[in-house]
């Protein structure tokens, strides 16, 4: 009566995991007194057969997905050392997998050892968290150099909050508002976390945004990119320690770096064994460009697509992070960069947020971020009912885009109330000189045909 063909096509695959470690006692074998590398990633080129199939880049090591019939030769050479590291095992950099008959999982390791006549890269990553019951910076402190030593961090932090305490350093004092870390035995192989915790100055606002800045000296540094990271976040009722954090804070150029990272936090009363990270990513993000750069443990990245959108997963499997009772030791954190289209147009947004998994748990969503693309001439779709500013927080210049029919006259004003700037909106785009103003929260205020509007920003 009738016939049908059926065709199936068996595309052979493998996962295969190759991990980077620190060959710290010289026998070339992973085990007890090796550690992972956290002073920066390794690139890694990947070969199927001799062709070129991918480029990628981590500190600690890859999981990849490798196709091909069986006897397919995986290549995977490192073509860009972890920053103050030399592959020892094998000297070359280069591991091989050959794919199996059958669906399978392979691991291969390249061994490192630290090169005392690498460049020094110091280097400090973090975030900071604001509420108007007291604030956190989580700071990660990394360094190239292979014998351990002392390194002093300085942090600047809001005057709307004082030192209450720190966690992780050998040391430590508070001058006024710049609190200075000093850590030891930070290495190469031994990356030094650091948690400062601080309270309020009298009755704080909900809303208001609060600062801080880290740096570490750049003296001999051939990397200085690294060295310092701006922090600013919105006061809250209470701070997430599961958190978003995006850099640089707010604009965005189109084809420009952003670096996310992702923390989390066990808050419960119990080891959290195995903890995932779901980041859904702009469509304004090219996926091409992403490379995991950092973190407080080595994890697997997947990237995926979910209803059109691209989707990259953290997995920390057997990290058993202890529960909240542990004091510093109950925390996480993954760092990967991934650039702006290049084809994104003036007041494009970048929105992103996170869901973190914790065992069999229900997600916690983290805050959302956003970046803009400012408008750097002309203003689309300005009406009576649009007023927009940017950048937010400034500097120096402060741009007030406003329809000049609807609007007439324009002041600037501090949190109390007091007029410290006044001008007239002659333009659709009008340019205030804000680098005069003390630090701190100030509000735009249009007045006009279109009514009166109010916009608040920050200026550093």
């Amino acid at each position: 009566m009738d016939s049908l063909t059926y065709v199936y096509v068996w595309d052979p695959c493998e996962i295969i995991y190759l991990g980077f470690y620190s060959d710290n006692n010289s026998n070339c074998v992973l085990d007890g007194g090796d550690t992972w590398i956290y002073s920066g990633p390794a690139v890694v080129r990947v070969d199927s057969a001799g062709v070129p199939v991918d480029t990628l880049t981590s500190p600690w090591g890859l999981y990849y997905a490798a196709h091909g019939v069986a006897g397919t030769v995986y290549t995977f050479t490192v073509i860009t050392n972890p920053l103050g590291f030399m592959p020892t095992c094998p000297t070359s950099g280069i591991a091989t997998v050959t794919i199996a008959s059958t669906y399978g999982y392979s691991t291969a390791e390249i061994g490192f050892q630290c090169d005392p006549s690498a460049c020094l890269d110091n280097a400090v990553h973090g975030n900071f968290r604001a509420a108007i019951t007291g604030a956190r910076s989580y700071l990660q402190l990394t360094t190239s150099r292979c014998t351990a030593g002392t390194e002093t961090a300085t942090v600047t932090f809001s005057p709307k909050y004082t030192v209450a305490s720190v966690d992780g350093a050998s040391s430590y004092t508070v001058s006024g508002k710049v609190a200075t870390i000093n850590v030891s035995g930070l290495s190469a192989t031994n990356p030094i976390w650091v948690y400062i915790y601080y309270s309020p100055v009298g009755t704080l606002t909900l809303g208001d945004t609060a600062k801080t800045t880290v740096t570490i000296p750049t003296t001999g540094d051939c990397a200085t990119g690294n060295n310092t990271i701006v922090s600013i976040d919105t006061l809250r009722s209470s701070y997430d320690p599961n958190h978003k954090s995006a850099l640089p804070v707010a604009t965005i150029t189109p084809g420009g770096r952003l670096e996310y990272m992702l923390q989390f936090e066990n808050t419960g009363n119990d080891t959290a064994h195995n903890i995932h990270l779901i980041d859904t990513l702009s469509d304004n993000l090219d996926i091409n460009t992403i490379k995991v750069t950092g973190g407080s443990a080595p994890c697997k990245m997947y990237l995926s697509t979910w209803a059109g959108h691209n989707v990259v997963t953290f997995d920390f499997p057997g990290i058993n992070l202890l529960d909240s009772s542990h004091h510093g030791l109950c925390d996480g954190f993954v760092l990967f960069t991934i650039n702006a289209k290049t084809s994104i147009t003036p007041g494009t947004n970048i929105d992103n947020r996170a869901g973190i998994y914790f065992d069999a748990n229900a997600v916690v969503m983290t805050n959302g971020v956003r970046n803009t693309v400012p408008v750097t001439s002309g203003v689309a779709n300005i009406n009576n009912n649009v007023v927009e500013i940017y950048p937010n927080p400034v500097n120096d210049k402060l741009m007030v885009n406003a329809d000049s029919k609807a609007f007439g006259s324009m002041t600037i004003s501090n949190t109390l109330g007091q007029v410290v700037i006044a001008q007239q909106v002659s333009n659709n785009v009008n340019e205030v000189n804000v680098k005069s103003l003390p630090s701190g929260i100030y509000y735009v205020t249009l007045r006009g045909t279109g009514g009166v509007k109010v916009v608040k920003f920050e200026k550093l």
